[in-house]
């Protein structure tokens, strides 16, 4: 059994956790994966921007309507005046936002787009600009009338490999200790994709500086994984993003409460069986009924032995 894990005010059943993923993290699959073993997830990156504008779409993508399960929302902020702003527009009066547990700020993004505005890891050496941000967001959470339990940020280890070799990540730690109440770190630079073997070491650097819980993110899939992850930099928990697009059972696999994928057609039935009822039931947008109707095609072929073909994975940051 896997040990549990507490951000903030908020006690995780255990130290997995579902990333926040472009067109896989609605509202439905979220459900999917609480009930196999997440004990925390992430709606889809939210560009603040969009909330600022009064952006339907952008508003339609937090999709905390299931108050069962534990939800937080991830935003992209490129400064703390827009922050300020998106996180009062999460003040208004809409019933499902009162489901919003946590808030995750994303400096690890490695899109061209959010980089070009000064956004994402553009901003991991520009320590001053992030205190103000990390201050922002805490001082928010003490005055919020929503139940916030905890807030923190995810950075990657650099914009690219210079700063990773200056380890900007390092002085960040501090500032997460005196503002925030987690901190996550996707062990790639910006210009690594996910088949480059992330840098664990950096996780156990920034450990060694922390006062708060360090969740680590890239390659962990299995138990096995895990424990290594632990032994080696001592991370409070870790943070499941492709494994749980490949099977949503991963998290019954971390936890070593049975396999980490479907043993039989019936378990994958069942699975995609709840998920289009949730979907229909919270009116899900097409984007995700559709990777997950692909999803659930590609586990059936894989129980059976066949190739792994179809689509490509959406080209974000948080599968990696």
């Amino acid at each position: 059994m896997s040990q549990q894990l507490k951000l903030g005010s908020l006690e995780l059943s255990s130290p997995f956790i579902l990333a926040p993923m472009e067109s896989v993290s609605d509202c439905a699959y979220r459900r999917v994966c609480w009930d196999r073993g997440a004990s925390l997830t992430w709606t889809e990156m939210i560009r603040a921007r969009g909330l600022t504008r009064n952006n339907k779409s952008t508003f339609d993508l937090i999709d905390t309507f299931d108050p069962e399960v534990l939800t937080g929302v991830q935003l992209m902020v490129a400064n703390e005046k827009e922050l300020a702003e998106a996180l009062n527009k999460l003040e208004r009066p809409t019933p499902h936002f009162k489901n919003i547990r946590a808030i995750d700020l994303n400096f690890g993004c490695p899109s061209p787009e959010v980089i070009r505005i000064g956004a994402g890891p553009a901003l991991l050496k520009r320590k001053g600009k992030l205190e103000t941000i990390f201050k922002t967001l805490s001082d928010w959470k003490k005055t919020t009338s929503l139940p916030i339990g905890a807030v923190g940020v995810k950075i990657r280890l650099g914009l690219n490999r210079l700063e990773q070799d200056q380890k900007v990540y390092l002085p960040l730690v501090e500032l997460a200790n005196e503002h925030l109440d987690y901190l996550v770190i996707h062990a790639r630079h910006a210009r690594q994709g996910s088949s480059e073997k992330p840098t664990w070491s950096a996780i156990a650097e920034a450990k060694a500086r922390a006062k708060i819980p360090i969740i680590g993110n890239g390659d962990v899939v299995t138990r096995e994984d895990w424990d290594r992850l632990s032994r080696e930099t001592g991370a409070d928990g870790a943070l499941i993003a492709r494994g749980a697009i490949k099977s949503p059972w991963v998290f019954r696999g971390l936890r070593g409460e049975g396999s980490g994928l479907p043993t039989s057609e019936a378990e994958i039935d069942a699975a995609q069986t709840q998920y289009l009822a949730l979907a229909e039931r919270y009116g899900t947008k097409p984007k995700f009924r559709e990777w997950h109707h692909e999803g659930f095609r590609r586990m059936r072929a894989r129980l059976h032995g066949e190739a792994d073909q179809g689509p490509a994975l959406p080209a974000n940051e948080h599968m990696q």
